[in-house]
């Protein structure tokens, strides 16, 4: 949120373009930059996977791993741990939380390096390959995390597990 003493509308239009997400000019009242604060934060939380977890699910099967909600841990029946840095993680999560249904690379970009993706940006797919290395028994041939043409990535899941 800018606030600022400059109220033109070139300035008002210049600073939600270079990425705020709103603008208020000085003087203003106290309650209405805390009303402005919250409204922010209702929506960037809207965007975060783990604010909208479902209490009542505890884990997800993602093909021969087992997903845990509550410890953000990625485990196979026989015990073994995935080993995942945290920007593999952050994107685990994003997939989770549209799971079945395709998320766009900029989707993804947003929420895993808070930045846009540009058309020769390919750190998600880098990112996407290092999961599916992980996590598939065949890469070359994605059951678990499939690309989605013209669009981006799809986690396909099974119905979770519930307490």
């Amino acid at each position: 949120i800018i606030v600022t003493a400059h109220g033109d509308s070139e300035d008002r239009v210049l600073g939600l373009e270079s990425g705020a997400d709103d603008y208020i000019v000085k003087p203003f009242n106290f309650r209405e930059l805390l009303a402005r604060v919250n409204s922010v934060l209702r929506r960037t939380q809207a965007m975060d996977p783990r604010a909208n977890q479902n209490s009542k699910i505890d884990s997800l099967l993602l093909g021969e791993w087992v997903y845990e909600y509550a410890t953000e841990s990625l485990t196979k029946s026989d015990g073994t741990q995935a080993e995942l840095s945290t920007g593999e993680l952050d994107l685990l999560i994003a997939l989770i939380a549209n799971a079945n249904k395709p998320t766009s690379r900029d989707e993804l970009m947003q929420v895993t390096n808070y930045r846009e993706w540009g058309p020769l940006d390919r750190s998600i797919d880098v990112k996407i390959a290092r999961l599916r290395r992980k996590l598939e028994n065949d890469p070359a041939n994605p059951k678990l995390i499939k690309s989605v043409r013209g669009i981006g990535y799809v986690l396909i899941t099974r119905p979770p597990s519930t307490r």
